[in-house]
């Protein structure tokens, strides 16, 4: 297939995406190339990732999710809500609670206007903490898994001042996570608030928001004690979003992730958004 022209702008919590009605499992290299090349900021459109979306099984949504690098990712919350909004205005869905098909998992959503909340499988525990080392850092990291691989670091101090462009590829790319991580950077608050910071791999730079790293970032300040749910994570758009979630001995169940998901605009790719 060729990339398709025509595209949905969408955002979860600041997180931004390319919609696209079409199947993600048939682009070729060249579509990944030039999808990378559309979701550069300031030459092209920009976006933090892309959603090809089409009829599932049983009236299910199937949604495979891109990577700004053009990377095929197995789930990402944020655009896994915005999907479910979209496939909900359009009819792709029956009623406001859509079921999509992601390369992690079904996951059932409920839309709520511009309020969407995802209900996701249970995860397992945190792991034993990891050992991490740099200027600024504290001296452990500690191990989530929310269909992909995080590390949750507490900070002290502002998490305003940190410098996430250092500090974020000495997490990412950790010895201990062979696939690499998206990094979280958490301080925690009161009344269960914490704020997070993440520093996203296949982006390779910080978001303004990353679903699945607030899930982790909660449950992890959760299981430490730090924060009960729900958690109120504050985020680097402003956006806040709300995790709910339960310990059950060796795993973690009724998670819940609620936030926004905005349509921003429609538009069509001009040949020269792939220009290099």
């Amino acid at each position: 297939m060729s990339l398709p022209n025509r595209f949905i702008k969408t955002a979860g919590g600041g997180n931004d995406f390319l919609v696209f009605e079409s199947d993600g499992r048939s682009l070729t290299e060249e579509d990944r190339r030039r999808l990378a090349l559309v979701c550069r900021r300031g030459l092209s459109v920009g976006a933090d990732g892309a959603l090809f979306l089409v009829p599932g099984d049983d009236g299910r949504v199937r949604v495979d999710y891109y990577n700004a690098d053009g990377g095929l990712a197995k789930f990402c919350a944020n655009g896994t809500r915005c999907a479910a909004r979209y496939a909900v205005r359009r009819g792709m869905a029956r009623g406001a609670d859509p079921v999509l098909e992601t390369g992690w998992s079904p996951i059932e959503a409920h839309v709520n206007g511009e309020s969407v909340t995802l209900s996701l499988p249970p995860v397992g525990v945190p792991l034993d903490p990891v050992p991490i080392s740099g200027r600024g850092l504290p001296p452990t990291a500690i191990p989530m898994s929310v269909g992909v691989p995080h590390l949750v670091v507490f900070m002290r101090g502002d998490l305003n001042t940190i410098q996430i462009d250092r500090l974020g590829p000495l997490v990412r790319h950790h010895a201990a996570m062979p696939d690499g991580a998206n990094a979280n950077f958490v301080r925690v608050g009161k009344g269960n608030r914490i704020a997070v910071r993440t520093y996203e791999r296949g982006v390779e730079a910080e978001t303004l928001s990353c679903g699945s790293g607030v899930v982790a970032a909660a449950i992890v300040a959760g299981r430490q004690g730090f924060a009960a749910s729900p958690v109120v994570c504050g985020t680097k758009s402003g956006v806040d979003l709300t995790v709910e979630f339960r310990s059950d001995g060796d795993q973690i169940t009724g998670v819940r992730l609620t936030g926004d998901a905005r349509e921003v605009y429609a538009g069509e790719l001009c040949p020269e958004a792939w220009q290099e």
